[in-house]
């Protein structure tokens, strides 16, 4: 019955690739976008095949962690209805009654960690949901998260494919294919959910801002804002002040593009630096807090690819001394001679392809920004996002699957600044 249930799902979302307008691109035929699309099945497929290899490492693996215990919740409502919707809304889910179903449940109590970093319920919440409608296959709640996360892929390239339309075919590529990208969201993870909401953050956000329906729109950018605060705070805090700065250039359009995103930086590491005296704990302690609690875990774990943790004060100057080599062990490694699995090998190949892309910026820098609001939005995003990653991630391997929405716009911002038109001209004269 479950394959039945995930043939029919896998059916209906290659029918609304196709059919739906909203994924259509001038220029680029929807048979692109399908393949896209079966990439990242046959991506999940390798992703199903890699974390069932051992009975312990299913357990263990992410992937089915926050599934089953949704399954203990959709299966709640066969027995006691009120008990799933209290649990679901949140309201009187206190309630003693309920703790049978909580004790079910492996991952829902969170107190272990930080909900800044990371919010289980959230997940469990959203598959509990789809439940209803895929009657509890874990296949089929697959695939309506691969087109979720395709989805959110989708309009982040619509939008910069119409700010950068110069850059069509470099930006398909670069969304769609980049590995660890369109390895992390292809499975039943938090990246794709977050994937997801960015994208109809900018979709809602870009429509709003030309005045088409703003209200609507603007309540849809609001409740997937909230949706990221209830996957991982940080997300969240890191995503709201560029976003602020870039609508405070799209209405200013004739000042500096950089003051805004120089000013919220300034006033978020003012907030961050005094956190603990603003609300129950200091943001910095608790980044410490994560990466001694990762460590102390990957150890226990005998996690082959931990690395020693950086040293870090809870002050704003430590953090930002300190988030160079943040910085580069989020982009750079792991090295390929620190690679031990494939996993890791593909990771190191697409860190040196990183660097080669950076080189490209120092050889062939364009003369002038396309779009320069854009460009600070992704810079500024994508730095801050990476060096949280850096400071609080001492494991290369989850290093590479939490980065992937800031590895997104980092490789957005770095294609900016490609002259992509004096590589094609050196390339043309080589030939000839």
């Amino acid at each position: 019955m479950n394959y039945i249930i995930s043939i029919f799902y896998l059916a209906l979302a290659i029918f609304m690739l196709y059919k739906i307008k909203m994924y259509q691109v001038s220029g680029i035929s929807k048979h692109w976008f399908a393949a896209a699309f079966g990439y990242k099945v046959i991506l999940a497929i390798a992703m199903l095949f890699i974390y069932t290899r051992s009975a312990d490492i299913k357990e263990k693996a992410d992937i089915f962690r926050f599934s089953n215990d949704a399954q203990v919740l959709y299966r709640s409502i066969k027995v006691e209805p009120s008990a799933y919707f209290k649990i679901m809304s949140g309201i009187d889910a206190d309630n003693l009654k309920l703790f049978g179903i909580y004790n079910r449940m492996n991952n829902w109590d969170y107190s272990h960690g930080s909900q800044l970093f990371s919010n289980n319920r959230m997940l469990i919440r959203y598959l509990a949901f789809i439940n209803l409608i895929t009657f509890g296959s874990y296949e089929a709640d697959l695939i309506i998260t691969l087109l979720l996360a395709f989805t959110g892929l989708f309009w982040i390239f619509k939008f910069f494919n119409f700010k950068l339309k110069q850059k069509k075919w470099l930006l398909f590529v670069l969304i769609f294919f980049t590995p660890s990208i369109a390895f992390w969201t292809s499975g039943i993870l938090k990246e794709s959910l977050l994937i997801f909401a960015i994208g109809l953050i900018f979709n809602c956000g870009n429509y709003a801002l030309k005045g088409r329906e703003p209200i609507a729109r603007i309540g849809i950018v609001l409740l997937a804002l909230l949706f990221i605060y209830n996957i991982k705070e940080f997300v969240f805090f890191l995503l709201l002040p560029p976003l602020l700065a870039y609508v405070w250039n799209h209405f200013r359009s004739k000042q500096r593009p950089f003051l805004p995103y120089l000013a919220l930086i300034i006033l978020g590491l003012a907030i961050a630096n005094e956190s603990g005296k603003l609300g129950k704990e200091n943001i910095y302690k608790t980044m410490i807090e994560k990466q001694l609690s990762f460590y102390n875990l990957a150890e226990q774990d005998n996690a082959h690819s931990s690395i020693s943790p950086i040293v870090f004060d809870a002050t704003t100057q430590s953090v930002l001394l300190n988030s160079p080599i943040a910085l580069i062990n989020s982009l750079f490694r792991p090295m390929l001679w620190e690679a031990d699995n494939p996993l890791m090998i593909v990771s190191a190949l697409e860190n040196l392809g990183i660097l080669v892309l950076v080189l490209l910026v120092v050889i062939f820098p364009v003369k002038k920004l396309e779009n320069p609001n854009i460009f600070w939005f992704t810079l500024v995003f994508s730095i801050s996002y990476l060096i949280v990653i850096g400071l609080t991630t001492p494991v290369l391997g989850a290093i590479s699957r939490y980065r992937v929405p800031a590895l997104l716009f980092f490789l957005l911002a770095l294609l900016q600044l490609i002259d992509v038109d004096s590589i094609k001209t050196l390339l043309q004269r080589n030939k000839a």
